[in-house]
Order: structure tokens, then sequence, then C-alpha cells
């Protein structure tokens, strides 16, 4: 039987325990990107911090069953050009492993497509690392598709 998975705010008293799973979900990311290392824990926890306030950003547990299972942050702005209308982004998504293939990760993302459906968001995006084939089979798993490639160098 799938577990009962709900979102839940993360809480200001619980950010150091949401910025600990952080930490597990960098180290995971790390051997996929060539970037790894770059950007740190704690110069994310500050940037995120410093901009939680009023941009839209929230921070979400993945609870399964009533116990911690991973979580989320979703970034929703106005879309542009048209301004009327909003699009979200799913910047960050963890789902610890021993709740992975159990159906977490697949009803968080429809708890979260549900509340954007019910705030009339127009469009819901997920970051996916391209070299992160595990995340993008996930994703299309779930009606995602590429609409973009974005592409970097060093200069």
């Amino acid at each position: 039987m799938a577990p009962s998975v709900r979102l839940r705010d993360v809480r200001p008293e619980e950010q150091d325990a949401f910025f600990e799973a952080f930490a597990a979900y960098h180290t995971e990311l790390d051997a996929l990107d060539d970037d790894a290392g770059v950007h740190s824990v704690e110069a994310y926890r500050a940037a995120l911090l410093e901009d939680l306030e009023g941009s839209g950003r929230e921070l979400w547990w993945i609870e399964a069953d009533g116990e911690r299972a991973g979580f989320a942050v979703v970034q929703t702005l106005p879309d542009w050009p048209d301004d009327r209308t909003d699009v979200a982004e799913i910047t960050e998504f963890y789902v610890e492993p021993r709740f992975r293939r159990s159906g977490v990760g697949r009803a968080a993302v429809e708890a979260i497509l549900a509340d954007h459906r019910a705030r009339g968001t127009r469009l819901v995006e997920a970051a996916i690392l391209e070299r992160n084939g595990a995340a993008r089979a996930f994703w299309a798993t779930l009606g995602f598709e590429a609409r973009a490639r974005l592409t970097a160098r060093r200069p």
C-alpha cells in the first residue's frame, strides 16, 4: 500500500533540519554536476534565506505517513511577458533514498501540481541536471516534457 503523502511548510525553527537534508541532496548531485563544489551548502543557505522573503519561493517538507521523506523548493513568479499569470519552478526536489520507488515522489509532485492548479498557475517547470538520467525519467513519467535546454560554459 502506498504511503499517505503531504506537503508541509518548513517552519523557521526547522531550517537547520532542512539544510541537513539539503546537504545529503547536494552530495548526491555533486556526482552529476561538472560544477560540483563550486557552491557550498552554507552559501546556498545564506542566499536562500536572504531571498526567501517576498521572492515567491516556498520550502516544503515532503511527509510520508507523518515522517519526513524529503523536501521541495518551489518558486512562483509572474509569467513574462504576460504577468497576469504565474509560472512555478520546482528548483529543488529530493526524496530520501529509503522512500524512493514507493510512490512518495510521485504523490509529492501531484500535490504540488494540485496546489498550483488551485492557484491558477499557468505552468509548472522542474529544473533537472542534464546528466541526471533517473530524474529525467522520473519527471517524464509525470508528464513533464523538455521544452528548453540551458547551455553553459566557462568564459
